[in-house]
């Protein structure tokens, strides 16, 4: 199943009133689980916490009534299908310091955060939760 990006915060809502959590964590979890493929946002959702959105200030919250700043989404669960992981897609090297503050501000959950460069997906084996990355492909 791949999940692509756009606005984290109004993918989440729609996850959430279109009620798809469960039917997602059903076909992605279990012995005959699809493979969850995510990318930016689709990254972001599968992770334990939608709250690494809200680091970089790139997706605009309002879409969402009622959940219109970034401290809305603070401890914002996701579907957890990477586990205690949380997804922060588009690393760089700007971010790095970013990175480190804002894992730190996590508490324990921020030893769970994975950074996805940019061009690389989180992947998620359905049948066993391994988190892993899928990159472009260099010559």
């Amino acid at each position: 199943m791949y999940v692509e990006g756009g606005n984290t915060f109004w993918l989440r809502h729609c996850i959430e009133k279109g009620d798809w959590a469960g039917l997602l964590a059903d076909s992605c979890t279990g012995p005959d689980a699809a493979t969850y493929v995510g990318k930016s946002a689709g990254a972001i959702v599968a992770g334990g916490t939608v709250e690494t959105a809200c680091w970089k200030g790139w997706d605009d919250p309002g879409v969402v009534p009622g959940k219109g700043t970034y401290s809305d989404w603070v401890g914002c669960e996701g579907l957890g299908l990477a586990g205690e992981a949380s997804i922060f897609p588009h690393m760089d090297d700007v971010w790095e310091e970013l990175v480190v503050e804002k894992k730190g501000e996590m508490g324990d959950a921020g030893g769970h955060v994975r950074c996805l460069r940019e061009w690389e997906a989180c992947c998620i084996n359905g049948e066993n939760g391994e988190v892993f990355v899928v990159g472009a492909l260099t010559d």
